[in-house]
């Protein structure tokens, strides 16, 4: 017999004492091992049962651990019926995209005329001179390596309207002044009449012309230096014009502070900076990304960028509304004289400005740091300025509600059903224990459990609960266990319907009052919110029984000190069989052997 199966239902290991290979019936031609199992299994009945029923109590705390599930995912929804928010719905609808609205549980219904005045601004610092200036005209293209790292080679200029082209070789050596030279020349050796001027203020190069054209690098990279690459051409009296979207001067952030200071001929050194009195550490060697990240990964509370296309440093702050922005050099890095942003513009933000009228001749100014501003209950969104007056209607939203209350009715339903089948549902009694699955085996498990009986009872005498207030019961709300005919038998499987045009009709009446019958003192969700909190919360009224130190937990550590006595009793009679089997071989064997010299005896008198 397996006793080690039986043994690790209870986490106990079961070792057989008799060591060594046992053959036995080697002389009396008896199957030993065969008789010994048949005996064992004749008296380990008992055994059997105790570990039957220790393996029911097991499926038994994993159905309860379902049940515990189920009765949690219940209760959240109930306990949101005790929020005025879930019962208490109302919609607002605007005339205008720029203005959006939500209306709370408490906000007052009605038509509001709205007129946006001003939205919330955040507060902006701007340097007042670029990070670096753009070079004068003297500067080779192989010097140029702000952004990208100049690369001799060849551009082509198209006249679009004839397909003729002119190609321009781009030297390192060539100066800005040679570029547009060649250039001119270009045009005019394409046919076409215009000009070609680098402004040395903006560090941009700008081609005006009476034809199409375009500008194409077929090596090198001339274009993407001076930032023609991205310009679109443009055409306006008569005239075309393509010119740079950005500085020739303008930055990759992957420079690092020292190199941005050899193309300004100023200085840099380690140390510190404050940003609204927030230290930030500064080292030579920091790119100007890394600054960047550094700034806005701090508590200084704003957001730094660089603009290539400007070539300047913008400061941000996270927050909307009048805030400062403060900077501190105190350790003289030369930081802000770096980045042009010593001398700057400062835009203080703006609060967001709103007039309200509910009758739409009595207006009230409303103010908010924020485009977010709440007036009556209601949240009004801001996302731009119009001179038109606004209006928001704000109401209660019926069909919102009837489904809010249909979603708790479907879900009352679920549950009950869950628990009406547990209480009934039968064993799997046609396949075996190794064919079954584990939701197989634990149907039946919980089949008239006193607790789930009281469970589902419980429950189901909250069908006819009073409330306090102007609505008692649920069928005053149109929600009841259906007509006359189906309602008994719903009534007794707990099971609700839902009357909807009278469900509408109650709450379009008067919202409050059913608000109040589900989430006042006495209402029926505090009621009902109450009663599922004492079943699922720790060591509650399911714990008691199926938790770590419940009834059931103790039934099984009762049991487990029975069988493990009933596998050392049985372990011992094993032995002790085979004691007496292994006793009777040698018996049957001296027998055998006197025989046999008895018989040769014999044999020898006979001669």
């Amino acid at each position: 017999m397996d006793l080690s199966k039986i043994a690790s239902t209870i986490n106990m290991r079961y070792y057989s004492q008799l060591g060594g290979f046992q053959v036995g019936g080697a002389v009396s031609g008896l199957d030993t091992q065969s008789i010994i199992n048949a005996i064992l299994e004749a008296e380990s009945q008992p055994l059997q049962n105790l570990t039957e029923k220790y393996e029911k109590y097991e499926l038994m705390q994993e159905a309860y651990t379902e049940v515990k599930t189920k009765l949690r995912e219940f209760r959240d929804l109930v306990y949101s019926f005790k929020l005025q928010s879930t019962v208490v719905q109302k919609t607002a609808v605007s005339s205008s995209s720029l203005l959006s609205a939500e209306a709370s549980s408490v906000a007052v219904t009605g038509v509001y005329h709205v007129k946006i005045v001003q939205t919330a601004t955040y507060t902006t610092l701007a340097g007042a001179s670029e990070v670096v200036p753009p070079p004068d005209s003297t500067k080779t293209f192989g010097e140029l390596d702000y952004m990208y790292t100049p690369q001799e080679g060849t551009v082509r200029l198209y006249n679009n309207e004839t397909g003729n082209y002119v190609e321009v070789q781009v030297l390192s050596t060539d100066t800005i002044d040679d570029i547009v030279n060649k250039l001119n020349t270009a045009l005019s050796s394409a046919g076409i009449t215009g000009s070609v001027s680098y402004d040395t203020s903006t560090g941009k190069i700008s081609i005006t012309s009476d034809k199409n054209f375009s500008l194409v690098d077929i090596t090198g990279n001339f274009t993407k230096v001076f930032h023609l690459d991205e310009a679109s051409l443009n055409y306006s009296g008569g005239n075309y014009s393509f010119t740079s979207t950005a500085s020739v001067s303008g930055l990759s952030t992957a420079k690092t502070l020292q190199q941005i200071a050899t193309y300004t001929s100023k200085t840099i050194i380690s140390g510190k900076v404050k940003i609204n009195g927030v230290e930030i550490d500064v080292d030579q060697n920091d790119t100007l990304s890394s600054l960047i990240e550094k700034i806005n990964d701090s508590e200084a509370g704003v957001t730094a960028s660089y603009d290539y296309h400007a070539n300047r440093v913008v400061i941000i702050s996270k927050t909307s509304g009048p805030e400062a922005i403060t900077l501190e050099d105190t350790y003289g890095t030369g930081l802000f004289s770096l980045l042009g942003i010593e001398n700057h513009s400062l835009y203080v933000g703006q609060k967001a400005h709103l007039q309200i009228s509910m009758d739409g001749t009595n207006w009230v100014d409303v103010y908010s740091d924020t485009n977010d501003v709440e007036y009556n209950g209601v949240t009004f969104h801001i996302s731009g300025v119009t001179s038109e007056t606004i209006t928001v209607d704000v109401r209660v939203d019926t069909d919102a509600i009837v489904e809010k209350i249909k979603e708790f009715v479907d879900k009352w339903n679920e549950t009950m059903d869950y628990l009406n089948e547990k209480l009934t549902e039968e064993p799997v009694t046609d396949k075996s224990e190794e064919e079954m699955t584990e939701e197989e085996k634990m149907k039946g498990v919980l089949k008239g459990d006193d607790l789930l009986e009281e469970i589902f009872s419980r429950l189901r005498g909250f069908i006819t609960y009073k409330a306090e207030g102007d609505i008692n019961y649920l069928w005053e709300l149109g929600i009841s266990t259906g007509d006359i005919g189906t309602g008994y038998e719903n009534m007794m499987k707990g099971h609700l319907e839902v009357d909807e045009e009278k469900l509408k009709q109650i709450v379009e009446e008067d919202l409050n009052k059913v608000w109040e019958f589900f989430g006042g003192a006495n209402g029926f969700a505090t009621q009902l919110d109450d009663y599922l909190w004492e079943l699922v919360k720790f060591n509650g009224r399911i714990d008691q029984v199926a938790g770590i130190s419940g009834r059931i937990e103790r039934e099984q550590r009762f049991l487990a000190t029975q069988i493990a006595s009933w596998i050392e009793r049985l372990s011992k009679r094993e032995q002790e069989l085979w004691r007496k089997f292994s006793a009777m071989e040698e018996v049957i064997s001296r027998l055998q052997a006197q025989g046999s010299w008895i018989s040769q005896a014999l044999q020898g008198n006979n001669k």
